[in-house]
């Protein structure tokens, strides 16, 4: 009789099982075992965690936490949990044949244990239509048939066994069992006697048998007698359904039987499989009468553990190359491997840029705009382990290529972002509106580097806050940082980038400081007054842009000088190309006697001698 290995007990909710790390040296197929049940996976479904799970494990819905991390989780834009591809492909390269056999018909099993008859069908069909011609899989299937009272279905995959192997015996035992709960005892018999016919010694065929011929209303046989204790019968019975003969009892088994007492075989269902919860009685195991008999029936018993145990033992360095952990965009090695709820797998950065450009999955074009809007791409945990497990190298070298790419991106004099817009300035709020792909993946690059900031013509802005929206767009909350001058230009990926070098003003002492503080302190006071009685124009932009900022005490502290000139610059009505002169001098006296200039014209107290600076319509730099 094939049997699977006893499943184990689940664990207590709120509880699963501890997982080791893994390290280089435990690379065997243990790895692809469910956290949740510890078998083999069964069609593995990845989370938005980041963790595998069978999917009949999940049930029909995913659970609101991770039964790992308990992180909470979701479906983004799809109906049901999909299968992951790359793990599903993993499996089926590791685990030979007889082996995933194996493996379902245990979980078949196993869900015919926990009362779960209608998965165990489903899980059932789905092998029988993978594996056709796996009697162990029909014969499983039989099973639930039975469990669903469906016999007529259960007694077609019987008979497709019989007929795929003629010379087993166990096809014919269970027919007999399934044609007896039908009612037809004359039939049941006849299936027996070919049972016995192929195995003699086959305890469980005798007893049913046994059973049926002491009942006084017991159906005549088609056949010679079989005889329970005598030993009278001939040496050669009939034929049953065209095949072996009807094996009779020799002198030696009769004389065994003539000890037993009638119902001492009790329930034979219950020495046929421990575990198959239809065609026998869990918890009621007889034992076998003969050394011989145990013996055999252990081995029986064991067969798909010891299929299952070698399986295990089988490194997956030995099974895997490198291209069945390769992503399929950058044709390189995972890399912060993450799987779409589409159950596609790519590196964290290749999926970021196909997103920049479509928000739908590179290989089937499902909708990803959920899972965009999200913004959270955890990596698959366990292709991660696997690649530390089995290519450990690799795995270092293609690290090391994205930390140098990396520290290429986060120098800030040398290839720097240019993101063309308004003018900015040091210290003073800039939101953005990005849209443009070649835009999301430098944003997107400004982050990874640890910079979180990228330029615009002469001043560096630091990314404080992004909101992505669902179709891609993002709103960028910056502020401006340092001045600089561009050095030499250049393209990346389809953006700006430059060489630059940082401005800063030059610094002063002595009496030369003590007259720039009183002209900082003359033209502060100038902005106060403009701030208090400005005109309609001018106090609508204080509403939009917040009060004028407090003045440093120390205006040599920042190297850019203090933050309230640029705060007045930038809502003053000048000319961008007025505004960019102001902002590449380096001289603090220089700016603070522009502004005061600027600010008495506005105010009608020009000072002799100094003519406002023509205006032009407003342009963008």
């Amino acid at each position: 009789m094939r049997r699977g290995p006893p499943s184990p007990s689940p664990p207590p909710r709120g509880e699963t099982p501890a997982r080791q790390p893994l390290g280089p040296g435990s690379g065997g197929l243990d790895m692809l075992r469910c956290p949740s049940c510890l078998l083999l996976l069964w069609e593995p479904v990845t989370v938005s965690c980041g963790h595998s799970f069978c999917k009949p494990c999940l049930g029909g819905t995913v659970p609101s936490r991770c039964p790992l991390c308990q992180e909470r989780l979701k479906l983004l834009g799809v109906a049901v949990a999909r299968c992951n591809v790359v793990l599903c492909g993993l499996l089926e390269k590791c685990v030979e044949p007889e082996s995933r056999l194996a493996w379902l018909v245990a979980r078949i099993r196993d869900r015919l244990t926990r009362g779960d008859v209608q998965e165990a069908l489903r899980m059932a069909q789905k092998g029988v239509e993978l594996a056709p011609d796996a009697s162990s899989l029909r014969l499983c299937r039989a099973e639930v048939f039975v469990a669903l009272g469906q016999h007529p279905r259960a007694l077609e995959d019987l008979d497709t066994v019989c007929r795929a192997e003629p010379g087993e015996h166990e096809g014919f035992f269970r027919k007999g069992k399934v044609l007896l709960e039908m009612g037809q005892r004359a039939e049941a018999l006849l299936a027996w006697e070919h049972c016995l016919t192929l195995s003699p010694h086959f305890q469980p065929a005798r007893r049913e048998m046994e059973k049926i011929l002491m009942r006084e209303d017991a159906p005549q046989p088609r056949t010679a007698a079989v005889c329970l204790g005598d030993g009278h019968q001939g040496s050669t019975g009939p034929q049953i359904d065209g095949g072996s003969p009807a094996l009779p009892l020799s002198p030696t088994q009769a004389q065994d039987q003539e000890g037993e007492p009638a119902d001492s075989g009790g329930d034979a269902g219950s020495e046929h499989g421990q575990g198959t919860a239809t065609l026998s009685q869990p918890g009621r195991q007889q034992e076998p009468e003969t050394l011989a008999e145990r013996q055999g029936q252990q081995l029986v018993d064991n067969e798909e553990e010891t299929a299952a145990a070698n399986c295990t033992q089988t490194c997956l360095g030995e099974l895997l190359s490198i291209s069945d952990l390769e992503c399929s965009l950058c044709i390189r090695m995972f890399f912060e491997p993450v799987t779409t709820p589409c159950g596609h797998t790519f590196c964290k950065e290749c999926l970021e840029r196909c997103l920049d450009h479509r928000p739908n999955c590179p290989l089937c074009k499902q909708s990803l705009r959920e899972y965009l809007k999200a913004g959270s791409y955890n990596p698959t945990v366990l292709l991660q382990d696997i690649m530390l497990a089995t290519f450990p190298a690799q795995l270092a070298e293609r690290r090391e290529l994205h930390r140098t790419e990396m520290e290429e991106l986060s120098n800030l004099t040398k290839n720097i972002p240019i993101f063309v817009c308004t003018m900015s300035f040091p210290g003073i709020a800039c939101p953005l509106h990005v849209f443009e792909p070649r835009y999301r993946l430098m944003i997107r690059r400004c982050q990874e580097t640890g910079t979180r900031s990228f330029a615009d013509y002469g001043c560096m802005l630091e990314i404080r806050q992004i909101e992505v929206l669902a179709d891609g767009r993002s709103l960028v909350d910056t502020i401006g940082r340092r001045r600089f001058r561009v050095l030499r230009r250049g393209h990346r990926d389809g953006y700006n980038t430059a060489d630059i070098e940082y401005l800063e003003d030059k610094k002063v002492a002595g009496e030369e400081l003590q007259e720039l503080q009183c002209l900082h302190e003359s033209t502060y006071r100038l902005a106060q007054r403009f701030c208090e009685h400005g005109d309609l124009a001018s106090r609508h932009i204080l509403m939009q842009h917040g009060p004028l900022p407090e003045k440093e005490e120390d205006i040599q502290a920042s190297a850019d000088g203090p933050t309230w000139c640029w705060w007045l610059i930038s809502i003053l009505p000048l000319d961008p190309s007025y505004q960019l002169n102001l902002f590449s001098t380096t001289s603090l006296r220089a700016r603070l006697t522009q502004l005061q200039r600027i600010l008495a014209a506005l105010l009608q107290q020009p000072p002799a001698g100094h003519p406002l600076p023509e205006r032009s319509p407003r342009g963008r730099v």
